[in-house]
């Protein structure tokens, strides 16, 4: 794709998290007709409501894209199609927040290219902010009262050691049941927060933390967010460094501690 290929696509894919906030927010604090999932998880009228929207939009648009969302699965273009793109999406990232009236949940919109992300929206439409980026254009932060089209440029922080980093997780028991060095890192760092879903690699790649850790997680959970944390200059990969969105679990940093990050996660107890 051509940077201009890739804007085109970047203002489509703001559109498209407008449509998606105004469906979502219509939603939030009301009326949500939760139902659990064969799998246990949670899925509102909302999620439904904003994945089919979605689809409808970009399958008028590009008919010969394919799509994976979390509530439909993966839908293949029309016979027109040649499997080289694929949006992939979460209508509501944090639906069990969303559930219970936490305002930390966004719209993730991704459109993959030739097996690479080339451009990722997270919309927090409660959180009244928005962060994107399109591969080679840069990584942005906008606030939603302006339509989050007047973005900020974001970069991730120059900090070099875990004993200098603010380090994020979702689930304190997920995470150190997952990586055995875990307590350890929290332990080391200079200061740990509970704060996870999307808004812990989004506040990676604005700068607000240098490491965000995500044991449990699926592509759509991911794939709009590992463009925009590399394009602020950081990194997102799985625990053997693989830069990767499809591997069930992420660690995201400001690169410049990845390494010493990824060597003290996969340190056993006593080492």
């Amino acid at each position: 794709m051509t940077e201009d290929d890739t804007a085109s696509i970047v203002r489509f894919a703001l559109d498209l998290a407008d449509e998606a906030d105004a469906i979502s927010m219509r939603y939030f604090r009301g009326e949500l007709g939760t139902e659990a999932k064969a799998d246990g998880s949670l899925v509102t009228r909302a999620d439904k409501e904003v994945e089919e929207h979605l689809r409808a939009r970009i399958t008028e648009r590009y008919p010969d894209h394919d799509i994976l969302g979390e509530e439909q699965g993966f839908t293949p273009a029309s016979e027109a199609g040649d499997g080289a793109a694929r949006w992939i999406l979460d209508p509501i990232d944090g639906t069990h927040g969303f559930a219970r009236d936490l305002p930390v949940w966004a719209t993730l919109i991704a459109l993959e290219r030739t097996g690479q992300v080339a451009v990722g929206v997270a919309s927090a439409p409660a959180l009244g902010t928005r962060w994107w980026a399109g591969r080679g254009l840069g990584a942005y932060r906008g606030d939603l009262g302006t339509k989050g089209r007047a973005g900020t440029r974001i970069a991730v922080t120059d900090i070099t050691t875990i004993g200098e980093a603010q380090i994020l997780y979702g689930s304190y028991a997920m995470t150190v049941d997952a990586w055995s060095g875990a307590d350890g890192l929290l332990r080391r760092g200079w200061r740990s927060r509970g704060l996870g879903d999307f808004w812990a690699h989004c506040l990676v790649a604005d700068g607000s933390a240098e490491v965000a850790l995500e044991p449990i997680c699926s592509p759509w959970d991911l794939a709009a967010l590992i463009v925009i944390v590399e394009e602020a200059g950081g990194r997102m990969t799985d625990i053997d460094g693989n830069a990767v969105y499809d591997a069930g679990q992420a660690i995201s940093s400001n690169g410049r501690l990845h390494r010493d990050v990824l060597r003290t996660l996969q340190r056993s107890t006593g080492d």
